[in-house]
């Protein structure tokens, strides 16, 4: 058996490998792609790869292969991440060892120059992770701003409170739907391909992947501008409702069609010249026995560690809802501002009366933790978008860990102030990877990453914010959950 076959045969070990180590990570993968309209582009990446690979099929020839067993050093460290990753239950940082495993194996196995010719394709790879979703909040505020300062200039009468904007004849919300959010991933992945596949100089690369970043979020300020003239001029007749929608992928595929338009201006030559083998030097192979004993010993520990600590124990027999509503104390109904968070154990909402106060109160109890009861999670919602916008958020210090303050109003211009936290084994956490590392601090101490969210009401009108969470602690003093 030739050398290469030999390499080719040794990649092909380590791939089934992967396969088994990384099989529950792909399958979330995929589930991530068909499950949201956001990474439905993800389902294209891979035949593209395998194509550009295809492409330069010739090259293989004239290609080195000449395993480079350092990488095994990379690999092991990916390893221990995504077995803390699992343990932490960060999706993102799953998904992203999976690649950078795969990438790393490719390197082991065939070598420097085989990577450093096929670098695009590998890196190309990375757009099968699923990630964006976490931008929304801030591209919902660019696209207000936008829309804003573009009205200002026709003289339409304006006026901005959270995420509505209001004209004389209409209100119109930047929803998530509108944050664009789907149109700069899929213009980011594809503009990248098209700098690559366009472009030898480096600056004309970077400078035609910033465009197809900058032009959707410019484009989209466009699209949210046009829409608001629109129902403006209309009397809200047009442009609400799945009209706008529609008008967005016709503009935005206008955009897409003007900017690599544009990028063929610039277009060089990219065809690759005949490469010749010739060696590179002998790469020395050192020991790798104990490495690969160490790489194993982490993969089993990982496995094992995560499924042990991930099981899930018995739902405890005693019930919030019941317990609550037996209390003379609270009242149960829906809130209008309710969060709708992932799949927890139990909830309760409703008012609870004290001191001739009554607060409105959601809690969210999970008993374990895993990926069908996820507190952290990126569906979760911590307040009922549909009925409110955020206007502002804060962070702020109490006694038992760190909460957040939320001001929300809804259409009609009134005003909620919220305090929400997470909560596990009596420490108070604000945003999710302090949360997430208290769970597996939780889980390590056998007590399975239980935890609680909560959310209060609090006078909005009150002057200051630490008044706001002084009132949030008196109103919940001697509240059990």
């Amino acid at each position: 058996m030739s050398q290469n076959k030999r390499i080719v045969l040794q990649f092909g070990v380590f791939l089934a490998a992967w396969f088994v180590l990384y099989f529950s990570t792909l399958v979330s993968m995929v589930e991530v792609w068909g499950s949201s309209e956001t990474y439905k582009h993800c389902f294209f990446i891979v035949p593209v790869v395998l194509y550009l690979f295809y492409e330069r099929k010739s090259e293989f020839v004239h290609t080195q292969l000449q395993p480079n067993y350092w990488v095994l050093l990379a690999l092991f460290a990916v390893q221990v991440i995504n077995m803390f990753s699992e343990l932490l239950g960060i999706n993102l940082f799953t998904h992203a060892s999976a690649y950078l495993s795969l990438v790393l194996i490719v390197w082991l196995c065939f070598g420097n120059q085989f990577v450093y010719r096929f670098a695009f394709p590998l890196f190309f790879l990375a757009f099968t992770i699923p990630f964006g979703d976490e931008l929304v909040p801030v591209l919902q505020d660019i696209t207000a701003y936008l829309t804003v300062e573009m009205l200002q200039l026709v003289g339409i009468p304006i006026y901005r409170e959270g995420l509505y904007l209001y004209v004389p004849n209409g209100t119109f919300l930047v929803a998530e739907a509108c944050a664009g959010i789907r149109f700069l991933i899929a213009s980011f992945a594809l503009g990248t391909l098209f700098a690559y596949l366009n472009y030898k100089t480096r600056w004309k690369i970077v400078a035609f992947v910033f465009a197809s970043l900058i032009v959707p979020i410019i484009a989209n300020g466009i699209r949210a501008f046009g829409i608001v003239v629109i129902g403006y001029l209309t009397d809200m007749e047009h442009a609400t409702g799945a009209d706008h929608l529609v008008y967005g992928w016709f503009f935005f595929a206008f955009v897409l069609l003007l900017l690599f338009g544009i990028g063929q201006i610039g277009r060089e030559n990219t065809q690759s010249e005949k490469i010749e083998g010739a060696p590179t030097g002998t790469v020395k192979v050192m020991p790798i026995q104990n490495l690969i004993m160490s790489l194993l010993v982490v993969a089993t520990v990982g496995t094992y560690t995560t499924f042990y600590i991930n099981s899930i124990p018995p739902v405890p027999s005693s019930n919030l809802t019941n317990t609550l509503n037996a209390n003379e104390a609270f009242t149960p109904q829906e809130l209008s501002w309710q969060p709708d968070m992932t799949n927890p154990h139990e909830e309760w909402s409703g008012v609870y009366k004290t001191n001739n106060n009554q607060t409105p109160i959601y809690v969210a109890k999970y008993y374990f933790d895993n990926d069908e009861h996820e507190m952290v999670s990126g569906l979760s919602r911590y307040y009922n978008i549909d009925n409110f916008t955020r206007k502002t958020i804060d962070r702020e210090m109490t006694s038992k860990g760190q909460v957040n303050l939320i001001e929300l109003v809804d259409i009609r211009g009134n005003n909620v102030a919220l305090v929400y936290w997470f909560e596990v084994d009596g420490k108070r956490t604000a945003s999710s990877i302090p949360t997430k590392v208290n769970q597996t601090i939780s889980k390590l101490a056998g007590n399975h990453g239980a935890g609680v969210f909560i959310a209060v009401q609090v006078n909005s009108e009150l002057p200051s914010r630490e008044a706001k969470i002084k009132a949030m602690e008196a109103a919940i003093e001697g509240f059990q959950y």
